[in-house]
């Protein structure tokens, strides 16, 4: 039976395992994810969003959740156009 090959082999503080870690961004986005969810499920009041010719009554969860949401795809936006630009 044939063994893998092996690849170049890594010494002295930065030898790491095969597979994946998070990183520490991730740690802390899925820490915000969370935090924000808990926040926007705790609130299920409705409340009064005056705009600016007219008002529409919605649950606190979409006025937390929505603009999170957006800032979440611009932020994943913006990171993807910055990668691109650098390469």
């Amino acid at each position: 039976m044939q063994e893998p090959p092996e690849g170049p082999k890594r010494e002295g503080p930065n030898q790491v395992e095969p597979g994946w870690r998070p990183t520490a961004r991730e740690v802390l986005g899925v820490l915000v994810l969370v935090l924000i969810l808990v926040f926007a499920l705790v609130n299920l009041e409705d409340a009064k969003i005056d705009l600016v010719v007219d008002q529409v009554t919605l649950p606190i969860f979409f006025v937390i959740a929505v603009p999170a949401l957006i800032g979440f795809v611009a932020g994943l936006l913006f990171q993807h156009y910055r990668e691109r630009r650098r390469a």
